[in-house]
């Protein structure tokens, strides 16, 4: 419908206005390149620039008119299709470049999560049906209880592994990348530029023999004609890689001191010659450094508008002024088009290659943060079953119903593994911490006044909480762990303290703890900050968080959690530290 409207405001004024009307259809045909699909738009864009050139040729009846119309209307419709082109261009390889970024990353945490289903969940599957059958023997073996202890240690082994792949790949960064498809982008360049440059020879050759009648000295007049068409396309095709002609700044000068000569020299080829200034304008604008070339280009208008105007009056100066910026802008377009493709597409690669190796990261911080836990405590109550299998064996089951729990808890997490993170709440993990501590030993004391985090921050603290106990029961062996989480004038401060930090656990990997680096991301992310001391046996956890001032509706307790903001300075003491 718009094409119509758009087809009858060409040549309807051609009604009234008659041969003052003329080059209209250029803008037409640029429109139905942009608009039709690509096969059917060669129909109506030929009609158009045929009829078009017909018309013109009826009101002003020559053949050279006709041809001239006809030039004009296929080479600047081009022309301007391919400026709106780039800009699209742009724009959609912008959007393609987001969609194929969360399509890889979305493959990523899939293939995460096949490899912990497949390795680490199937560990904690057969720790559960161990676990099950030496619940339901009337002894506990002490093999059995062994054979636990290795496959607690192989999970979280499998766990590690999986994680230092995600994190090693993040760092060294080898994605896919692909072969920038710019084949089409360069054809379309070139015949969009063999076509201006046919225009402007047709343009000249009408000029020369205007009227039929073959003016003296034209075979000079040609063959500046012919050589300025060889100088444009040596010094403006475009090429694969952008590539620079070797021998430009010698013929460009060739070029604007053959047209300014044979212009100023040759009185009746003038503006046959002359109108290549305006091609050579998109030269100096890809060859010369700005802002050189933005003075070229006010010199060269100007010198067209004195040149034209002392021929064809005020308004045939201004009309050659005018084409200076928009041939320069057209033949600058059409020769970076290919260069720019090729970066645009590179650009996507890299940003999806970016956010792939962000994802990498992200999954290596969620296997440490969501099972770094559960695997502790599974491996922490098989090796208090292990010590109190004979002595107490009534309080071996209970380790060992323990360790049955957290191993379905940390399956079913897996399951959901993309998504289990985001469901931690501070409540939960303090409710747990508390409860493993003070199994191993340690005296707990849990203050928590923050009520109505926003829920990203709740999370936060939660992971914060979870990841503080995992590092106590691997790296420490506590007698008094402090949990305080309090929440004032926008901020959320997390306090955790405990002792035996020079009383390492026998068992403890002694490796560079991934977990403080983890949380101090994810606190950096939600513009936070995170800081970890230890002051001889004393090891300090604080984080602190700007909460939003909008109201957050009050998150509702989950689980088991006995952790609510009237259980400030609770302490729990209990006999003991954790095993050695």
């Amino acid at each position: 419908m718009l094409l119509g409207i758009q087809a009858a405001a060409v040549f309807t004024p051609y009604l009234v206005v008659g041969q003052g009307w003329a080059l209209a259809g250029t803008v037409l045909c640029a429109s139905i390149l942009l608009t039709a699909p690509r096969r059917a738009s060669w129909v109506p864009f030929a009609i158009v620039a045929v009829a078009d050139a017909a018309l013109a040729g009826y009101f002003h009846p020559s053949p050279l008119i006709f041809a001239y119309v006809m030039f004009v209307n296929v080479a600047n419709g081009f022309a301007i299709f391919a400026v709106v082109r780039l800009a699209h261009l742009v724009q959609q390889t912008h959007e393609d470049g987001q969609r194929l970024a969360d399509i890889e990353v979305e493959a990523e945490r899939l293939r995460a999560a096949d490899r912990l289903r497949a390795d680490v969940g199937a560990r904690l599957s057969t720790l559960i049906r161990q676990t099950r059958e030496a619940l339901a023997s009337p002894t506990l073996d002490h093999r059995r209880l062994t054979l636990l202890g290795g496959l607690a240690h192989q999970a979280a082994t499998d766990a590690r592994a999986i994680a230092d792949i995600h994190r090693k790949l993040g760092l060294v960064g080898s994605t896919p990348t692909r072969q920038p498809p710019v084949g089409v982008e360069l054809r379309f360049a070139r015949w969009a530029h063999l076509l201006i440059v046919a225009n402007f020879l047709a343009t000249s050759l009408v000029n020369l023999f205007w009227n039929w009648r073959v003016p003296e000295h034209a075979a000079v007049g040609i063959a500046v004609v012919l050589a300025a068409v060889v100088l444009q396309l040596y010094l403006c095709f475009p090429r694969v890689g952008g590539g620079v002609p070797r021998w430009w700044p010698i013929a460009l000068a060739a070029q604007v001191g053959l047209l300014v000569g044979a212009a100023l020299l040759t009185s009746f080829t003038g503006r046959a010659i002359s109108i290549f200034l305006l091609l050579a304008s998109g030269t100096v604008l890809i060859r010369v450094r700005a802002p050189w070339s933005w003075a070229a280009l006010a010199v060269t208008a100007v010198a067209c508008f004195a040149y034209d105007q002392q021929e064809e009056g005020v308004w045939g100066g201004a009309y050659m002024a005018m084409g200076v910026p928009y041939w320069a802008a057209i033949i600058y377009a059409l020769h970076n088009l290919p260069e720019i493709t090729r970066r645009l597409h590179a650009t996507r690669d890299e940003l999806t290659r970016v956010a792939v190796i962000t994802e990498r990261l992200r999954l290596a911080r969620d296997i440490h943060d969501l099972l770094g836990f559960h695997l502790s405590v599974i491996k922490l109550k098989i090796e208090l079953a292990l010590r109190t299998g004979e002595a107490a064996p009534a309080e071996a089951r209970d380790h060992l119903t323990q360790v049955q729990r957290s191993a379905d808890q940390a399956l079913a997490e897996l399951r959901t593994f993309t998504t289990a993170l985001d469901n931690v709440t501070c409540r939960d993990e303090l409710s747990a911490a508390r409860a493993i501590l003070e199994a191993g030993g340690a005296s707990v004391t849990v203050r928590y006044d923050a009520d109505r985090l926003p829920r990203d921050v709740d999370n936060l603290t939660g992971i914060i909480v979870r990841e503080a106990a995992t590092n106590i029961i691997r790296h420490a062996r506590p007698e008094i762990c402090t949990f305080e989480i309090t929440a004032a004038e926008g901020e959320v401060r997390v306090r955790i303290t405990n002792d035996g930090a020079d009383r390492p656990h026998p068992q403890t990997d002694h490796r560079p703890r991934a977990g403080l680096a983890n949380l101090r991301a994810r606190t950096e992310a939600l513009g936070g900050r995170l800081t970890a001391v230890t002051d001889h046996d004393t090891f300090t956890l604080i984080a602190s968080l700007t909460i939003d001032a909008a109201p957050v509706p009050p998150t509702a307790p989950r689980g088991s959690a006995n952790c609510t903001a009237n259980d400030a300075a609770v302490t729990v003491r209990a006999a003991g530290r954790l095993p050695t």
